[in-house]
């Protein structure tokens, strides 16, 4: 008999117990790391993966909305998916990818308008549309409120549709561009208090109005609210049950529009 990895003659045979497939321990180990390197340890690890990329960002989407973005992983997609590792690098091949992939999951299926629309009308359409993706998955804004953003298709559409009403509004290429950032500025700051008010309400035991009610007590005591008589004005009553940025996201909207579109009006 001869040994299975390098091939040297094994001596007699033993009379009981298993048969030597290797003439020594390093050779066991070899033919052990090649069978390794070969997959056939990890067969059942590496199957394919039955599903597709598209299920893999639905899970990540809902990782991301329950325990937002910073945590997500290759490897905690693949494990909520039920599928090996491989599958996820397969699927995405890093982090960075995977995040873009949901980039342009969330921002591609926008509705278009039923109807011709003034370039003001159209840049509002497209405010709103991304303020709900925010409402819906605020950890996105701490991807995309950067100076470096994923410039996915989705991301370069939504620009560019809003750069291209700024232009017809008269507007050279370059100043488009700054309002458009300034406007963006307006939403994504916006977007930052829903995703500042998700951390708050999961890391706090107190709710909004209790949080409010107790601020406004030690208003009191330190003198606060006779010092600013504005404190007075805005925290008269009963404080809110929650906080409410739609309501001041909306209220602000027409009026940035307003400014940055002005001087664009009556020719």
């Amino acid at each position: 008999m001869t040994c299975a990895q390098c091939g040297r003659d094994l001596g007699t045979a033993q009379r009981t117990g298993r048969p030597r497939r290797y003439c020594s321990r390093s050779c066991q180990a070899r033919a052990y790391r090649r069978r390794r390197d070969d997959g056939r340890l990890s067969a059942v690890a590496q199957r394919p993966y039955a599903g597709s990329s598209a299920d893999m960002i639905a899970v990540a989407t809902e990782l991301a909305d329950a325990h937002g973005i910073n945590g997500l992983t290759l490897r905690a997609v693949a494990r909520r998916a039920g599928q090996p590792l491989a599958a996820a690098q397969h699927a995405f091949g890093s982090r960075d990818r995977l995040v873009a992939a949901l980039v342009q999951h969330l921002l591609a299926h926008r509705p278009t308008s039923p109807r011709r629309e003034s370039p003001v009308e159209r840049l509002a359409r497209l405010a709103e549309q991304e303020w709900q993706v925010y409402q819906a998955h605020p950890w996105l804004v701490g991807v995309l409120a950067s100076t470096r953003p994923p410039l996915v298709p989705a991301v370069l559409d939504l620009a560019g549709a809003s750069i291209e009403a700024l232009v017809m509004l008269g507007l050279s290429p370059a100043t488009a561009l700054r309002r458009y950032l300034a406007l963006n500025a307006y939403i994504q700051g916006m977007a930052l208090l829903l995703q500042a008010e998700q951390r708050e309400a999961a890391a706090s035991v107190a709710t909004y109005r209790s949080w409010w009610a107790e601020e406004i007590r030690r208003l009191d005591r330190t003198g606060s609210r006779r010092q600013h008589p504005w404190l007075g004005e805005v925290t008269a009553g009963t404080p809110p049950e929650a906080f409410d940025v739609d309501v001041a996201f909306r209220d602000g909207l027409h009026r940035v529009l307003t400014g940055l579109t002005d001087d664009t009006r009556g020719g």
